[in-house]
């Protein structure tokens, strides 16, 4: 943000303080000047507005000297100018609060996987100003913290990761993340030190007096949470910053989803990539190992395995399907159900399909038995 903007502020909220003075001592209002210590850290407008009400009624209904009439026209009058330059001021730090948001946002279009967002969007909530931030992955119950930011602060940066990955937070425990996920819209929690239903870890850890939460929501799903606090320009979080993450959460949604479909599509394409070779390597009659084409090295084939023999003219491996073959070649290298989904893009519970299919067409009791009767089936094989 523009480093004249808190000395531009600061001189309205002198301002305003002044007119509303004025406007108290005339009409024997002394609660319209906010207090020192009050918690919203904008512009007091609705004060000024408030002053501008009744000062308004009381010249309406004024029967006095014109001295005292005078008086209040002219603080009407300076109210309302200090409260036009208010609204001025608001709607520029506004529009520069989207700008900035939106500028964030483009800096992580071009990343092309979850997990690079995931690092990266602590350091751009930094950019719009928040001293502290959090992204938390929401699966089930739990929120855990997948990365961080503090300015400044390298050791509480990773303090934040640590004990937030040791301490998820939890839907039903932590009240202001539980209503900030059922009603899928940002918060402002004030006082947290005091607060009993706030994460018990996290916030002692950082001193957190005041933050702001938002939601990320990905395809109709909360996905995250995103948290600051600690705004540069006022030391603390108020209604307006609950905004700005609100909307800049938003965004993120929009970015997981293209995230996801991204990597869904590079998927895609490998697996596709996969299916050639396999289908090649039958034309041929030489199956491939799976990969190892494109110098890829499975989980299973860290350690040496028996090579998968070449099919015999005839018999019962010709009654198997191509994906059948491919499972078959895994479990005769000796892959579980998870290495080979993982090889071959699909879920464990079709992997397990298709182990049952191979075993009863082999006459299989186990795969143990499976791989010993390929070794028959085969006779002596030699690479």
């Amino acid at each position: 943000m523009d480093k004249d903007v808190p000395a531009e502020r600061h001189q309205l909220r002198h301002d305003a303080r002044k007119v509303l003075r004025q406007a108290a001592a005339l009409i024997g209002e002394p609660g319209l000047v906010p207090g020192q210590g009050t918690q919203e850290p904008g512009l007091p407008e609705g004060a000024l507005l408030a002053a501008e009400h009744l000062l308004s009624e009381r010249l309406a209904r004024f029967r006095g000297d014109g001295g005292t009439e005078l008086q209040l026209a002219r603080a009407l009058i300076d109210v309302q100018g200090v409260r036009n330059a208010v609204q001025e001021a608001e709607l520029a730090r506004r529009s520069a609060a989207v700008k900035e948001v939106r500028e964030a946002l483009q800096r992580l279009h071009p990343l092309s996987t979850v997990d690079e967002l995931v690092r990266r969007i602590p350091l751009e909530i930094n950019q719009l100003g928040y001293g502290r931030s959090l992204f938390s992955r929401l699966r089930g119950a739990d929120w855990t913290i997948q990365s961080a930011f503090a300015h400044e602060d390298p050791w509480l940066t990773t303090e934040l990761v640590r004990v937030g990955g040791a301490h998820p937070g939890r839907l039903g425990r932590e009240l202001p993340e539980t209503e900030l996920v059922h009603g899928r819209a940002p918060i402002l929690v004030r006082d947290a030190q005091s607060n009993p239903r706030v994460h018990r870890e996290l916030i002692p850890l950082a001193r957190t007096e005041d933050y702001v939460a938002a939601p990320v929501i990905c395809k109709g799903q909360v996905v995250g949470l995103v948290h600051a606090d600690r705004h540069v320009e006022t030391g603390t979080v108020g209604a307006f910053d609950r905004e700005v993450l609100g909307l800049f959460a938003e965004g993120l949604g929009l970015l997981f989803e293209q995230a996801l479909r991204r990597e869904h599509l590079s998927a895609l394409r490998r697996a596709l990539e996969e299916q050639a070779l396999t289908v090649e390597g039958l034309i041929d009659g030489s199956p491939r190992r799976d990969g190892a084409e494109r110098g890829l090295t499975l989980p299973h084939q860290n350690a040496p395995a028996p090579a998968f023999p070449f099919l015999p003219p005839e018999g019962p491996l010709h009654d198997l399907t191509r994906r059948e073959l491919e499972v078959l070649r895994h479990l005769f290298d000796g892959a579980s159900n998870a290495q080979i989904a993982a090889v071959l893009y699909v879920s464990v519970e079709t992997v397990k399909t298709h182990v049952k299919s191979v075993l009863r067409k082999l006459g299989a009791a186990n795969r143990a038995d499976a791989v010993a009767r390929v070794k028959d089936l085969v006779g002596p094989f030699t690479p």
